[in-house]
């Protein structure tokens, strides 16, 4: 209500009722359309998969260009006589970006969880980083 839209702004993760009063709708993080207390628990999960992801991308594209990057710059070049032509290297690069956008996109199968009588949840589909790695 009115009430609550004071303490709903002021914590760190604010969810709101959609058929609650505006003032509520306006000042929370999230906004459950239904009415519905299961939906608080998918949303936190849901935010749990995405931070995970977020947290794969990062390792990936970390472990990726100290990989790359010695390549592209031709540090390997007193050892081997060989560089690398920049076209390539400049694919390389894109190919990290590429990457990270197309393990983002994995997140468009993810499958809310089931949640049963007793309070437990059945994580079902491509729920967490790890589980949907192509």
């Amino acid at each position: 209500g009115i009430n609550d839209a004071v303490a709903l702004a002021r914590s760190d993760v604010g969810i709101a009722i959609g058929a609650g009063t505006e003032v509520a709708v306006e000042a929370a993080d999230i906004v459950l359309v239904r009415s519905q207390l299961h939906d608080v628990v998918v949303s936190l999960h849901l935010s749990r998969v995405v931070f995970d992801r977020i947290r794969l991308n990062f390792v990936w594209a970390m472990a990726y260009n100290l990989f790359a990057i010695p390549f592209a710059a031709g540090f390997l070049y007193p050892f081997t006589d060989w560089t690398l032509p920049p076209a390539f290297a400049g694919l390389m690069m894109a190919f990290s970006s590429v990457s990270v956008v197309m393990s983002s996109l994995l997140l468009r199968t993810y499958v809310k969880p089931t949640i049963n009588d007793d309070g437990t949840m059945e994580e079902r589909g491509c729920t967490s980083a790890t589980s949907c790695l192509i």
